[in-house]
């Protein structure tokens, strides 16, 4: 039997309470520390419903809470998180999550949210096979992103992607035609506490624009947007002003 809820906590000590939690409720639970393999876990034995732990500020765990509803997965997913403020909820529910617990949460009101969130689910999904969670292959230009083995190829010549650049492919990819500042994107990968600075960006977006637009003449697919950012376009642009080559 599948499992039927997947947690997602890299603490131990809060990963073992909640899993013990859950089984106390008779409610079969697995759980795990790394979420950038979250899509991976779940083609494994697609489960009724995830929890997962977001720390404050954002985190890896949104990228791959957008990587599971872009590949069109709709199993339920419960965000847990310190931050009472509302902006928080806002951005969790509006990125995909079903349901918002702040911590510390009353043990039985928690059972409670995980088994109507099951019970919802059930209730709507189509009577067909489940999909397995895992985004499909993308392709724009000549390369193809295989999210499951989490590598960009050109040609079916792997290109070589660094994890790091691969989790800003995955971003950009998710966020279309949209400018996202410096900011927005370190804290979206986590960088942001982690000490990484802007230029340090810069040279992770000039690298990944190498391995990706090495082939494809004058055109860019990460495009520069002055004084704001950065956007992915898929269908790609002819090249302006993006960033001058780090120094060595």
């Amino acid at each position: 039997m599948a499992t039927q809820v997947l947690v997602v906590e890299s603490n131990p000590r809060t990963r073992d309470m909640i899993r013990a939690l859950l089984r106390s409720a008779q409610i079969d639970t697995a759980a795990f520390d790394d979420v950038s393999m979250l899509p991976t876990r779940v083609a494994a034995g697609p489960p009724a419903l995830v929890v997962l732990r977001v720390e404050q500020p954002a985190t890896p765990a949104y990228v791959a809470l957008r990587a599971l509803r872009r590949a069109g997965c709709d199993i339920p997913v419960i965000v847990l998180s310190r931050s009472a403020q509302t902006p928080d909820k806002v951005v969790a529910l509006e990125i995909g999550a079903d349901d918002y617990v702040v911590e510390p949460f009353e043990p039985m009101e928690f059972i409670a949210r995980v088994r109507c969130a099951m019970r919802r689910h059930a209730a709507t999904r189509p009577q067909r096979p489940r999909a397995s969670g895992i985004p499909a292959p993308y392709a724009f230009g000549d390369i193809e992103v295989d999210f499951a083995n989490r590598r960009a190829s050109r040609a079916g010549r792997d290109l070589g992607l660094r994890a790091s650049e691969f989790t800003l492919l995955e971003l950009f990819i998710t966020q279309p035609m949209r400018v996202l500042s410096r900011t927005e994107i370190l804290v979206l990968l986590g960088l942001k506490t982690a000490g990484r600075s802007e230029r340090g960006l810069d040279v992770l977006i000039f690298r990944l624009r190498n391995l990706i637009e090495q082939a494809v003449g004058d055109y860019r697919y990460i495009r520069t947007v002055r004084g704001k950012g950065y956007m992915f376009v898929p269908l790609g642009t002819l090249a302006d002003d993006g960033p001058a080559p780090p120094d060595a």
